[in-house]
């Protein structure tokens, strides 16, 4: 009996800690869940109730969880470890508010970023920093002050809120226990019930913003299974052995010209923002749809200057020593390759990928980063100001790549100071502070970027009047385009990186072929073209077809070009694991479950409608595509 009493007394003994201090932070979580669900401005339909009921329930479990563990410390610990405890669960909350940010702006949760960051080497993650806009000082600021602030502030919540313990909060050990155990029932529940109706592409867009990134049961998923894993990286040395195995020459060797300009859209190049680049792309070659080969920098880069699919990138960054594969046969051509960059080059290691070790592929290395307080625009204008000096030089009549990496379209999107506003009103510079950024100012922020470009456009414009006014204009390869695109809410997210939307994968590429009569003939109009193409179609132009295979883009002058496009995501420093193979009347996004099989996200048509499609029909579909892939 005596036991019997004392098991009894236990569990209806109170809980030790202060309740209202655990209430308030599931408050907090519950209205941020409500808030998420309501921030992506969907209708009320069942999927978005399902999934806001099931992370109520998840924020729920995991307060009363971390009531849980609070009494075990206050019972058994001193109290230094509950303080410390009760700091970290307030941190906890914090980093729920960040992974909403994230997920909201990003598509990234807080846990997939930490695990990114932990990835990371120190000198890439102090560059990542420089490219927020922040100076690392204030950084640091903002680290020390955090780590201060939060302890403080959590202690003096407590505390406050311990005030109202005069009027106690009874909540039992045995009230607890039975939460713990019948909401996660519930959840069960919701799962057989309720999951069934789901269809995948809801449970992929709002299994997001739930706080554990996931329900109890998962989702089916649609998987295809192959026969052997994604080709490797050709050995270096191989591909090399390939290339100088066989002679080309040149007899007339005209100047190439090649920018690539940071978070560039197509839609945004119009006769108001960039009448110079307007006028370029009516009097030269476009193409029917141009796409990008990644939503991030680095993968991009390297598909451009390796003509190769971004699968290998960073693979590539650690085994590569020798540079840019169309670059060596350039040099061997006889040409001379300039760099003029704004972008800090070194940000993963992409120089020596772009360029080779020590940049010895380059002749003149020419780079101006832009580290707080110096701002894009004024990199770009020194990048841009050397190379017109540059041309005045006898070496620079004929025989050159002169490669350009423009920053000022990058956020927080700059100008200077004393030229004209175009666009307006604007936002504040800090466009950084992602969270203030929303569908309210959503047009301030598209201003910004709108003067950026005619900012960019200007520089171009100086660019295009002194090779016209030097003669070499008519002769010379002058290749444009965007490293990725730049979203703002379109599809839900804001700036690149996070999905593979249109918006983010489908900057402008135009192209001057010399008096473009040999481009015009391949109808380019008609064709789909991204960034793995602009070499092979410059080598093409200038030595006829390419006499060995090592790239995966194609030339516009090919009889038979590959008939789809492949686009990946940004995974940080590690190689994609999520793309898109896009054809004639599809776009299917996969993603990389295993070294053999494939997860397959959605499938659209060319309308953005949502397609239903069996594991038989999406393998039928892109067997071209995965043969070229895979090894089989």
């Amino acid at each position: 009996m005596e036991g019997g009493r004392s098991s009894s007394s236990f569990w209806k003994k109170a809980l030790l800690i202060n309740p209202y201090y655990f209430v308030l932070l599931l408050i907090g979580l519950l209205s941020l869940n409500i808030y998420h669900v309501a921030s992506l401005g969907h209708e009320w339909t069942f999927s978005p109730i399902y999934f806001l009921t099931y992370a109520l329930i998840q924020s729920t479990l995991e307060v009363l969880f971390l009531m849980f563990i609070g009494n075990a410390i206050k019972i058994y610990l001193p109290k230094f470890f509950y303080y410390a405890f009760v700091s970290m669960c307030f941190l906890f909350f914090a980093l729920h508010y960040i992974d909403f940010i994230l997920i909201r702006f990003m598509d990234i949760s807080v846990y997939y970023g930490l695990n990114w960051i932990l990835d990371e080497k120190i000198e890439n993650f102090v560059e990542l920093l420089h490219l927020t806009g922040i100076s690392i000082q204030s950084w640091l600021f903002i680290l020390l002050g955090t780590l201060v602030v939060i302890p403080l502030f959590s202690m003096i919540l407590y505390k406050l809120t311990g005030s109202f313990m005069r009027k106690p909060l009874k909540v039992t050990q045995k009230g607890l226990a039975k939460a713990l155990f019948c909401l996660p029932l519930s959840l069960l529940v919701l799962d057989f019930v309720a999951a069934p109706q789901m269809s995948q592409s809801d449970y992929l867009c709002y299994q997001r913003i739930l706080p554990w990134k996931s329900t109890l049961m998962g989702h089916e998923k649609l998987v295809i299974q192959m026969e052997n894993p994604l080709k490797g990286l050709e050995h270096e040395k191989e591909v090399l052995k390939k290339v100088h195995s066989v002679p080309v020459s040149l007899t007339k060797k005209p100047n190439i010209y090649l920018f690539i300009v940071e978070s560039l859209r197509e839609d945004f190049i119009t006769e108001w923002t960039a009448k110079n680049l307007t006028l370029f792309k009516e009097e030269n070659l476009t193409f029917k749809k141009t796409f990008s080969n990644a939503n991030c920098t680095q993968d991009a880069w390297y598909s451009i200057f390796s003509s190769r699919y971004p699968f290998h990138w960073a693979e590539a960054s650690k085994k590569n020593k020798s540079g840019s594969v169309p670059l060596q046969i350039l040099k061997k051509l006889g040409y001379s390759i300039h760099v003029y960059s704004a972008a800090q080059l070194n940000y993963y290691k992409m120089s020596s990928v772009m360029f080779g070790k020590n940049n010895y592929l380059a002749d003149s290395y020419n780079v101006y980063p832009h580290y707080f307080p110096v701002q894009a625009w004024e990199s770009d204008k020194m990048a841009i100001d050397h190379f017109l000096v540059d041309l005045d030089k006898k070496w620079a009549r004929e025989g050159n790549v002169f490669i350009f990496f423009i920053e000022s379209t990058h956020f927080n999107y700059s100008w200077p100071k004393n030229y004209p506003t175009y666009f307006s009103p604007i936002s504040s510079e800090k466009t950084h502070l992602r969270v203030s950024n929303s569908l309210k100012n959503i047009e301030l922020i598209k201003n910004r970027y709108r003067n950026s470009i005619h900012y960019v456009d200007s520089l171009f414009g100086k660019v295009v009047e002194k090779l016209k006014k030097q003669g070499r204009y008519e002769e010379g390869i002058i290749l444009f385009t965007g490293d990725h695109g730049e979203e703002f809410f379109e599809e839900g997210q804001l700036f690149h990186a996070s999905h593979l939307s249109p918006m983010q994968t489908e900057p402008p590429i135009y192209m001057k072929l010399g008096n473009n009569e040999r481009g015009r003939r391949a109808k380019t109009q008609s064709l789909t073209f991204s960034q793995v193409d602009l070499f092979p179609t410059v080598l093409d132009y200038l030595i006829g077809e390419m006499p060995y295979e090592v790239f995966d883009g194609e030339s516009i002058f090919k009889k038979k070009r590959k008939p789809y496009v492949i686009s990946a995501r940004f995974n940080g420093p590690r190689a994609p694991s999520e793309f898109f193979i896009r054809d004639e009347k599809q776009t299917c996004v996969f993603r990389f479950q295993e070294k053999n099989s494939l997860e397959v996200l959605e499938a659209k048509d060319h309308e953005g409608n949502l397609l239903k499609s069996s594991e038989r029909e999406v393998q039928d579909r892109f067997s071209p595509v995965l043969r070229d892939l895979f090894d089989y």
